[in-house]
């Protein structure tokens, strides 16, 4: 099981990795990040929570992923864990890089859009693993972290090269499918991450389908 587990695992990261490194190589420049606000915010005020932790530690306590403080009325813990990194250090460098990797574009592509899809699918992945913590299934995981609404927004990315994949290369379609394929595994290991990116994608569905957004000159990312 743990092989199946490493199976589905490598079929997420690797594809979502590929997609992004070849949007910014060929269409990085179309990328205003001067204009990319969401994106500012959300890096900013991480950056800050995730300074003040180091500095004082208690503020760990404070806004973790902590199922009996939630049942006694503490809600802001359903979303204050995506700002905090309690495993260190690694899990900053970790976090920042896949920060920087998808949500420059998942703006870029979704408008301001994103901020509903970064902290809707937050909020699920939490509200999953507040449940899972009380499951004998569940995988051990860290008491916060910005990972969970990141899955998210890979969803979304995964649903926006399903949506157009008539303008994508064709190969491109496996991108989203092994993407899916992999979360839906994880989600049966009780995966923390697993539903924030299938809730990404459903919401990605959405919002597309809202906004009948199709961009006729993906097909020059790569042939």
């Amino acid at each position: 099981m743990n092989i199946l587990f490493h199976i589905a695992n490598g079929l997420v990261m690797p594809t979502a990795m590929y997609f992004a490194w070849n949007y910014y190589k060929f269409r990085g420049k179309e990328i205003n990040f001067r204009q990319l606000w969401i994106s500012t915010i959300i890096l900013s005020f991480t950056t800050f929570v995730t300074v003040l932790q180091f500095v004082f530690p208690v503020i760990i306590e404070v806004l973790d992923r902590n199922r009996d403080a939630l049942l006694s009325g503490e809600i802001w813990r359903l979303i204050t864990p995506l700002f905090i990194q309690p495993m260190g250090i690694w899990q900053c460098l970790i976090n920042g890089f896949f920060f920087i990797s998808f949500v420059p574009i998942g703006e870029h592509l979704y408008g301001h859009s994103l901020l509903l899809i970064y902290f809707v699918t937050g909020i699920v992945g939490q509200m999953l693993n507040f449940y899972w913590e009380t499951t004998p299934g569940g995988l051990s995981t860290s008491s916060g972290g910005s990972s969970t609404a990141l899955f998210g927004v890979m969803g979304a990315l995964f649903m926006y090269i399903l949506f157009n994949r008539k303008i994508f290369p064709k190969g491109y379609i496996l991108i989203p499918l092994s993407g899916f394929m992999g979360a839906v595994v994880l989600f049966f290991f009780e995966d923390g991450h697993a539903p924030s990116l299938l809730a990404g994608g459903l919401l990605g569905l959405i919002l597309l389908r809202k906004n009948k957004h199709i961009d006729t000159s993906v097909n020059q990312i790569v042939n």
